[in-house]
């Protein structure tokens, strides 16, 4: 599969769903600045897949990676930040919540269908890397969506996924792309692991 991709495409790509949203701040910004652009834009070349979401926080990811509305995304979150069981966001057919650690249920059954990841979570490197390696060990086939990755404005975070980032070998993990133009101004990092998924920028 080839992908095409440059800053021009995702910005004059078509983003939806703002409706659901529990706060839209940022949702509809350029490409490079936040990443909820590219993030829709990917779940566009696949259909009938699913999609794990790392992180809930108020659910602007879940949102987005459910753009397409033939995929199903379940996310994850070790607790609740949207607190409010009551709204719209929870009525989004193809989205599923799950207030538990995603390492309790990552197993070769849960991944079967899926094709992408994204993991943002507390960006300490640690857990980060136990999803990864997991991932690893299930043979995932699919694209793994990183964020902030290489500018985050706290020091000690920034420290983490730097070293996360260049820890994760290529002929261990899979293509690596920096993705920060097209992503989160705080960095994207994109890994295609077991899968025949190319880039083309312009």
């Amino acid at each position: 599969m080839i992908i095409p991709i440059s800053n021009n495409i995702l910005d004059q790509f078509n983003l939806k769903n703002q409706n659901y949203l529990v706060n839209e701040q940022h949702y509809n910004d350029k490409s490079g600045i936040q990443e909820y652009r590219l993030y829709s834009y990917l779940t566009t070349y696949f259909n009938n897949i699913t999609i794990l979401d790392i992180g809930t926080l108020d659910g602007r990811s879940a949102v987005a990676l459910s753009h397409n509305e033939s995929n199903k995304v379940i996310s994850y979150d070790i607790g609740d930040c949207i607190n409010n069981k009551g709204h719209i966001i929870y009525s989004k057919p193809n989205i599923t919540f799950k207030v538990k650690n995603v390492l309790d249920d990552l197993t070769e059954d849960l991944i079967k269908d899926v094709k992408i990841v994204l993991i943002d979570i507390d960006h300490y490197e640690t857990v980060e890397r136990q999803i990864i390696d997991r991932l690893k060990e299930l043979n995932f086939s699919g694209i793994i969506l990183l964020d902030d990755v290489f500018y985050h404005p706290d020091e000690d975070i920034k420290a983490c996924m730097i070293r996360l980032w260049e820890g994760l070998k290529e002929e261990d993990v899979g293509k690596k792309y920096d993705f920060s133009s097209y992503g989160h101004w705080s960095g994207t990092g994109v890994i295609v692991m077991n899968d025949n998924i190319n880039f083309i920028e312009f």
